[in-house]
């Protein structure tokens, strides 16, 4: 069973970012072969060329990690799972599955978490996934279940808009749901969701079937807004942002639950990311009411 994941235990002194010694070396190896399973290529050659640009990647890993994701890892967890998956970043889904074992993830969660994914990553994604972790998942023994915050819930069936998905064309009744059920859960219906009932409404309804039963229980409903604002966050996609932050306060998550995904995106898209976020919700984060 891979160690638990603790940020400040990496073993580098992050302080000193210009010395570093053999003894940090080894022990941040150590760290990732706990952890995550392997060392990284990657972090490896840093080490071996730039291990400051590496501690101080790591400092800024340290404060991004915060008191909620301390006594809750397992969203950020699968957070990362869901990135790597939708990215194609083969070893990190494969090192994710360990962690994601670490912090008690059931293989249930995490196929919920591919399910999300293939939304935005198509076949290739479940590729990568395919190519680099079949053994891990084929493999995967459910630990000891992990935590969520308390006031998370698993009431999926308010992801469900009442369209008819037993018929594959969509109906004037379907998109009328639709739309009630974006303005019921976020006040406002998305400009994707208005052009595609006017232009390609079976397609819409296709998507919203794959969305609306990703999930079947394994994951709180809450995990569907978080992996989404992340990825968003990510690409620096204003729409998407504003709508999964709306979904998420829809579903009782705190702005600090939202600021999480956020951040964590900010290690994919750049800092320039906070330009769009700040665009499609700074009011809305300002003002925000947990």
């Amino acid at each position: 069973m891979p160690e638990k994941i603790n940020p400040d235990a990496d073993g580098l002194i992050v302080g000193k970012p210009d010395i570093t010694t053999q003894e940090e070396i080894e022990a941040f190896r150590a760290y990732y072969a706990k952890t995550k399973g392997k060392s990284l290529p990657g972090f490896e050659f840093l080490l071996e060329n730039r291990p400051d640009v590496l501690k101080r990647y790591r400092a800024a890993v340290r404060i991004t990690t915060s008191e909620e994701w301390r006594a809750y890892p397992l969203q950020m967890v699968l957070q990362h799972f869901h990135q790597y998956t939708i990215t194609g970043y083969g070893d990190g889904i494969d090192y994710q599955v360990h962690v994601a074992q670490a912090a008690g993830a059931s293989k249930a969660m995490l196929l919920e978490v591919l399910a999300i994914a293939f939304l935005h990553s198509g076949p290739r994604g479940i590729n990568y996934v395919a190519q680099y972790a079949k053994a891990s998942i084929d493999n995967y023994m459910d630990p000891e279940p992990g935590k969520w915050p308390n006031d998370w819930d698993f009431d999926i069936s308010t992801l469900q808009s009442g369209m008819d998905f037993s018929k594959i064309k969509a109906s004037k009744q379907d998109i009328e749901r639709l739309n009630a059920w974006y303005i019921d859960s976020m006040g406002e219906i998305p400009g994707y969701v208005k052009y595609l009932g006017k232009h390609n409404p079976d397609l819409l309804k296709g998507y919203r079937n794959r969305f609306e039963y990703a999930m079947k229980g394994a994951l709180p409903r809450q995990m569907m807004p978080y992996l989404m604002l992340n990825y968003n966050a990510s690409r620096g996609f204003k729409d998407g942002i504003r709508e999964m932050v709306l979904l998420g306060k829809a579903f009782g998550m705190t702005s600090e639950q939202l600021n999480d995904a956020i951040s964590w995106g900010f290690y994919y898209g750049g800092i320039e990311t906070f330009n769009i976020v700040e665009e499609a919700v700074g009011e809305l984060m300002e003002n925000f009411q947990d």
